[in-house]
């Protein structure tokens, strides 16, 4: 970023101020880590917040504060759900992916105001909702503005500093949570959120779009400034040099079409279309002719949905996200009725669990180093090893606190191997699949769409986790549940060794 800093001293006098630096692709991956980060710390900071505040600040009798903590938390999900394709076609499709990350700005601002006011559970209801949209938009534009930023040759290692941002929010902020509100209060928990928000806030409208600042900066073509449109605009524009080049060859040699021909289509020549015009291609050409973009495409997330490697990449964050769910639904209150512990010293347990996650950026340079597929797969193998071990905790003893701890840490480990490996696959995949049939997404790409269904892969698995294991829990037993959820991991890694990379 130095380098960035000194190098904006030599941009022209007309261009915004520190351009070079505001547009650095260092500076954009952390916009995308702090906005990503805040998220995941806004959505799990009340998980210890609620239960006391609904009957506290609500007035919710007790024997419903249960129904209301569940409900709360299950439209956050559906609000995301809902809410991510409708914010992937709309990012697709528009020139300026920063306008869509300030819109979540206000909607996120919104509902952590209604949060802060809040009196009436179903103002809670309202503020949950809108926190569901304000998430929908930053991973959505936010992952598919990280690969615009930095291309496909190092996306593993961006995207795993990105989404180790995500579990390390998810994991943190029931500590900071329970803390903040044991020591001074709901006002405090909401004066912590919004001191995040505000410094969010800052780094987004400060942030520049690499294509932007190209007009400013004599930017390569190649390297970090990647094309917006996946691989459609520059597959467009090779089509049309050549085409030209083809034609001013032609016109050279003196072999002009006559008046009558001028409409015909050469036998050695493929009709190509798109949106804006039709363009001839030589057979003899290697360029490979686009898809017709036409009202008869299938939509794009139909295509995407029928792809076997979009499918097992959306089920692999589904295990992941849903592993880590599981233990915000049952751990506190597990360690609770085992070790007797109060909720400061279930929190700390969390500590065991967000360490771990930090290590995403190495996942990510191993992912490009050796492929995501693999590490994807070592992952999802070996996250159900301290899995099935968790059921030998059973007793309140110091050998099995240590336990527990010890087998958190390494689900920790083995899990982060999940979430990069197949971020950075569904982006890779969606580059080949635009490069072997140009056009296929239409003009706007597929990025946003493809990230779209990963945020709802993850919403889904917020609330399944919690819901499934807690059940498995109150019927059969800790034991019981455990044993389901390692099942459940090594079922992550099937798709991926059946449907080849």
């Amino acid at each position: 970023m130095a380098d960035d800093m000194e190098r904006a001293e030599q941009v022209s006098p007309h261009a915004p101020w520190l351009v070079e630096f505001r547009s650095s692709s260092n500076y954009i991956l952390a916009t995308i880590c702090v906005a990503i980060f805040t998220d995941a710390f806004l959505y799990a900071v009340v998980v210890p917040v609620l239960p006391f505040s609904l009957h506290e600040r609500s007035g919710v009798p007790e024997d419903e504060v249960q129904w209301w903590n569940s409900f709360i938390f299950g439209t956050f999900g559906f609000a995301i759900i809902v809410g991510s394709p409708i914010c992937g076609w709309v990012t697709d499709r528009t020139s300026n992916r920063s306008t869509s990350y300030f819109v979540g700005l206000f909607v996120l601002g919104a509902a952590t105001l209604l949060f802060g006011y809040a009196t009436s559970a179903w103002v809670l209801v309202v503020s949950r909702v809108l926190q569901g949209f304000s998430a929908a938009i930053v991973y959505t534009v936010g992952l598919a503005l990280l690969v615009d930023t930095v291309g496909g040759e190092k996306i593993g290692q961006w995207m795993g500093t990105a989404m180790s941002m995500s579990s390390f929010g998810l994991i943190i902020a029931p500590l900071f949570g329970g803390i903040v509100y044991h020591r001074a209060g709901y006002l405090a928990v909401f004066l912590m959120i919004m001191g995040l928000i505000i410094f969010d806030i800052i780094m987004r409208l400060f942030m520049i779009e690499k294509r932007h600042a190209e007009k400013y900066l004599n930017l390569s073509s190649t390297g970090e400034a990647s094309g917006y449109n996946t691989f459609s605009n520059g597959h467009i524009n090779e089509r049309t040099t050549n085409v030209d080049n083809n034609e001013s060859a032609y016109h050279s040699i003196g072999n002009t079409p006559d008046r009558d021909n001028l409409c015909a289509v050469p036998e050695d020549n493929i009709l190509v279309e798109d949106n804006d015009h039709t363009t001839l291609l030589s057979k003899n050409s290697n360029i490979k002719p686009a898809v017709p973009i036409n009202n008869r495409r299938p939509p794009t997330i139909i295509i995407l949905l029928v792809s076997p490697r979009v499918i097992s990449n959306i089920y692999g964050i589904f295990v992941n996200v849903s592993i880590q769910a599981t233990f915000d639904g049952v751990l506190p209150l597990f360690v609770k009725e085992t070790f007797d512990w109060n909720s400061l010293d279930a929190g700390l347990i969390y500590l065991c669990l967000a360490i771990p996650a930090l290590a995403g950026p190495v996942v990510g340079q191993f992912s490009d180093r050796f492929g995501p597929r693999w590490i994807a797969l070592i992952g999802c193998t070996l996250t159900a090893i301290p899995l099935f071990l968790m059921r030998l905790v059973e007793e309140n003893i110091i050998r099995h606190k240590v336990l527990l701890g010890a087998l958190l840490v390494l689900t920790g480990f083995t899990n982060i191997l999940i979430v990069a490996p197949v971020a950075s696959d569904l982006s890779i995949h969606v580059g080949k699949m635009e490069e072997n049939q140009p056009g296929i997404f239409g003009p706007g790409g597929a990025y946003g769409q493809v990230f779209a269904l990963f945020n709802c892969s993850m919403a889904a698995a917020t609330m399944f986790g919690p819901v499934v294991a807690g059940a498995i829990k109150e019927q059969y037993g800790w034991k019981a549940m455990t044993v389901a959820m390692g099942i459940f991991s090594i079922s992550g890694a099937i798709p991926i060794i059946l449907i080849p990379g």
